[in-house]
């Protein structure tokens, strides 16, 4: 037997066993009654977070059950997400505030984990069916169709931008929104200040970037609603030319019919596969029915 001193009393350790009496625990039979391991004991004491109650000249270490108190806290929150060194911080003044403020960046971490987690889900839970009027639309063929409203985050108004330009507006546009956004089925293309769809006007229009708004995203971006209400839609090939010819093919309809259209060209994706512009292969171009 061996004699041993920790926090002022003497106490037995068994030399064969180097196990301490009764009130004390060795690290292994430490971490089980916590619910945690060896491993998670040894790194916390090396950092300095939390320490055996005895360390014996040959390493061992032990462990009072008047410690299970703050370990348990300890492992509360690092559960929650606090780094070891945030833990380290607070135990090191004891304080109320300084845990609130650890706390506090913590809940924004987790809100933020929790947006992104939704915009996922939103992704893999989204129903073709959302944009229904949009799908069944031939080339170059005018179509009279009604369309609900709709909210869209939209970019800063840009005129007449190169093609680099273009680019870099729209990865600025969906660095704000989140990557995540990019890839949803909602609507995305483009609004265009394009009055009575004028086609030899529209590569000097003005325009802005959209991408139909998510209830589920916290962004701070401006929005612009599309009001519902009768639309004149065509499908084109996103080329100069397609599209030209698109905008003559809805101008010569709503001349022939007498209709009276708006000054918002309404460019939308089909699908998500950008190519060039911030466009895909195709699109929907639409004008509402004043």
């Amino acid at each position: 037997m061996a004699v041993e001193t920790i926090g002022g009393k003497t106490m037995t350790i068994d030399v064969k066993t180097n196990e301490l009496d009764e009130r004390f625990l060795t690290i292994s039979k430490f971490a089980q009654a916590v619910g945690t391991t060896r491993r998670t004991l040894l790194f916390y004491d090396e950092k300095g977070v939390f320490k055996p109650a005895k360390t014996t000249a040959n390493g061992y270490r032990y462990y009072s059950y008047g410690q299970i108190y703050r370990i348990n806290f300890i492992l509360g929150l690092r559960s929650l997400g606090l780094s070891v060194d945030e833990i380290k911080s607070y135990l090191a003044d004891n304080n109320s505030q300084t845990l609130n403020k650890e706390l506090g960046k913590l809940k924004q971490r987790v809100e933020d984990q929790i947006a992104k987690l939704r915009q996922v889900l939103e992704v893999l839970d989204q129903k073709e069916a959302n944009n229904i009027q949009l799908t069944d639309v031939d080339f170059y063929t005018v179509k009279r169709c009604y369309l609900p409203p709709r909210d869209f985050w939209v970019s800063d108004f840009k005129v007449n931008c190169s093609e680099k330009e273009i680019a870099q507006a729209y990865s600025d546009f969906y660095q704000r929104l989140g990557a995540g956004t990019m890839v949803t089925n909602r609507l995305s293309g483009f609004l265009t200040d394009l009055p009575q769809a004028q086609p030899n006007k529209y590569a000097d229009a003005g325009f802005r970037i959209i991408k139909e708004k998510s209830q589920l995203a916290q962004v701070k971006l401006p929005v612009m609603t599309q009001a519902d209400g009768d639309f004149l839609i065509t499908k084109v090939q996103n080329t100069g030319e397609g599209i030209e010819k698109g905008l003559a093919k809805i101008r010569q309809f709503a001349q022939t019919n007498n209709l009276q259209i708006g000054d918002d060209l309404w460019q939308f994706n089909t699908g998500v596969d950008i190519t060039r512009l911030g466009l895909t292969k195709n699109s929907i171009l639409a004008y509402r029915i004043n």
